[in-house]
């Protein structure tokens, strides 16, 4: 419905540098705004402090499969047909429109465990003190924003603080501050996280905010 128009290593070589230059973009348009502000430039999430989240779909649009009408109308639908399961409303299209021939596609969910559920993506966002007692038990190298490195121990000290525990390559921007992440993890700025890819299925990328 809305791919590159560019196959085989070409396109993939295309495609890599189109999402580095994404990351780069991104991270640097956080540079001068807080952390409340969400304008994405690439596919990514975004963790509220109230728990909600934000997926964003930004790609190329091709007007040959669909008009911007016909997509909206298509998304609006899936979304409602989605929330019919539930007595409330657990998704919603907080924006959808297409600028030089780019789609921008933002979809709320009321918690993690919503759009766990949509994507079928791993995503835990509560207390560290939450994720232990769900069982997750930590056992990672852990980074801070400067490269310093930290023990399960002292990252888990504060169990007030918060946690996004994920198993699929992303980028997060979070509305608290980073403090500590897996060595699967990298820090683009002080908001903002790229989830590295995870092979291992016991393996999870936390980040500690």
């Amino acid at each position: 419905m809305y791919t590159y128009a560019v196959s085989g290593q070409e396109g993939k070589r295309m495609k890599k540098w189109i999402y580095a230059t994404g990351v780069l973009l991104l991270a640097l348009s956080m540079n001068g705004c807080g952390s409340s502000s969400f304008e994405p430039s690439i596919s990514s999430l975004y963790i509220r402090k109230d728990g909600k989240v934000t997926y964003a779909v930004v790609e190329s649009f091709e007007k040959e499969y669909y008009s911007e009408d016909e997509f909206r109308s298509m998304t609006e639908r899936e979304v409602d047909t989605y929330n019919s399961q539930y007595s409330e409303p657990v998704i919603s299209v907080n924006e959808l429109e297409v600028k030089d021939e780019t789609l921008y596609l933002l979809l709320d969910f009321t918690d993690a465990d919503a759009y766990s559920a949509y994507s079928g993506e791993y995503c835990m966002a509560g207390t560290v003190g939450d994720a232990l007692d769900a069982g997750h038990s930590f056992q990672m190298v852990f980074k801070d924003a400067d490269f310093e490195e930290h023990s399960v121990t002292e990252v888990t000290d504060k169990k007030e603080d918060h946690v996004l525990i994920l198993k699929s390559e992303c980028i997060v921007q979070l509305e608290g501050t980073v403090k500590y992440v897996s060595n699967n993890v990298d820090i683009l700025s002080g908001h903002m996280v790229e989830v590295m890819p995870i092979q291992d299925e016991d393996e999870y990328a936390y980040i500690i905010y």
